[in-house]
């Protein structure tokens, strides 16, 4: 009776991603599986699985393998419970990795954040009503919908899995990459609009923060740079996946901050708690000591995806680490917009972060994002004391 209960759903969902123009994946052996990154659209249902709970590495207690199934989305279909891994239930841990912002009160009300991604779907629930602003790609071409775009914005704002749920977000579509020169122009254009965008804007609608989850280098991309530079000028804080400075200097300075996966490529790695082996030898790279490195928590996260749904990332990077940052980042300024009127205070802001981390009994350091919240908001109740004692003297004066 269960098997049969369990096959009609299973014909139901092949009926149901039919009518939307999507085929099920049959999967008929463990080998067709072994290499997908990420399962969407397989039908799992015909396989045994009992013999393969490392396969999926959903609770790792050493270091991350790097190749095999890295997360799984809820188009899904699974075999019958009695063919799974002992104590492997996809979907509730796609539900408790979602991980909502609890810092209650810190949700970056008032905070505008700036988005440059992939295609985005605005029709999601989880986040469709914090989008305030959004531009298609700059040549009006069709360009498919992406989760990318999806993951991204749910790191920021989304209701259930954003660290700042309640952040305005200004969306702006980038070309998809074909070669460097081809993607910096059209970048170029982005950031005009972007720039123009934020000129026509009300002081309380400007942008306040700018998460781009793609890299650009100054030696490669001198004019994307020179538009940076405009944007940082008028007050946004820039969020990047690569820059120059961070050949030179490996601790975080300025915008040009951004984790990734790389250790030859900048200062931080995402989830240093759950990399083992991987992170211990990261560290004993001539490069990099443990103090230069801020862990930020990007594995084992569910993000929304597309128009519904959910994807869950068993490794995150530094796609997914610049909008978790983006929205620590605006939950530490809302309520504190003043902080946003210190000189260089994006820069400050990546010292806050670095000052704040958490360091485990081992050494390595993580970011604490109460930390940097409770630390803005001591700095701007100082700069408050500071102006009543600035208008009381002058008016003794």
């Amino acid at each position: 009776m269960f098997q049969k209960f369990y096959s009609a759903i299973n014909a139901m969902r092949h009926k149901i991603s039919q009518q939307a123009g999507i085929q099920y994946i049959k999967v008929s052996s463990i080998e067709e599986i072994k290499d997908v990154p990420k399962l969407d659209y397989h039908d799992l249902s015909e396989l045994d699985l009992r013999g393969y709970k490392d396969l999926f590495d959903y609770a790792p207690t050493e270091s991350m393998l790097r190749s095999g199934i890295r997360g799984w989305t809820t188009n899904v279909i699974w075999p019958s419970p009695d063919k799974m891994p002992d104590g492997f239930h996809p979907m509730e841990i796609m539900e408790r990795a979602k991980r909502p912002n609890t810092n209650a009160g810190a949700t970056g009300r008032g905070i505008n954040i700036a988005v440059i991604d992939n295609m985005l779907d605005t029709t999601n629930p989880e986040y469709a009503t914090q989008i305030k602003h959004f531009e298609g790609p700059v040549d009006g071409s069709q360009i498919r919908m992406n989760n990318h775009a999806s993951m991204v914005v749910g790191h920021i704002a989304g209701r259930h899995t954003g660290m700042a749920p309640d952040a305005n977000i200004y969306f702006f579509t980038k070309t998809t990459y074909q070669d460097r020169k081809k993607f910096d122009q059209e970048i170029c254009k982005v950031l005009q609009n972007v720039i123009r965008f934020n000129n026509a804007q009300a002081p309380e609608n400007k942008i306040h923060i700018l998460s781009c989850s793609w890299g650009a280098r100054k030696k490669y991309s001198p004019q994307v740079y020179e538009l940076f530079d405009q944007l940082e000028a008028s007050g946004v804080k820039i969020l990047l996946c690569s820059s120059d400075d961070m050949e030179i200097d490996y601790t975080i300075s300025g915008r040009d901050f951004m984790p990734c996966n790389n250790p030859n490529m900048t200062d931080v790695q995402p989830d240093v708690q759950a990399e083992g082996e991987h992170l211990t030898y990261m560290f004993a790279n001539t490069r990099y000591t443990p103090d230069k490195i801020v862990g930020i928590p990007t594995n084992m996260r569910t993000t929304p995806m597309g128009a519904d749904g959910w994807q869950y990332n068993i490794t995150g990077g530094e796609s997914s680490a610049a909008p978790y940052i983006a929205g620590v980042y605006a939950a530490a300024l809302s309520g504190n917009q003043l902080f946003m009127t210190r000189p260089d205070w994006q820069s400050e802001l990546n010292d806050i972060l670095k000052s704040t981390a958490t360091q485990s009994p081992d050494g390595n350091y993580m970011i604490n994002p109460t930390g940097i919240r409770n630390r803005v908001s001591e700095i701007v109740r100082q700069m408050e004391m500071d102006l009543i004692k600035q208008k009381s003297t002058a008016q003794h004066e």
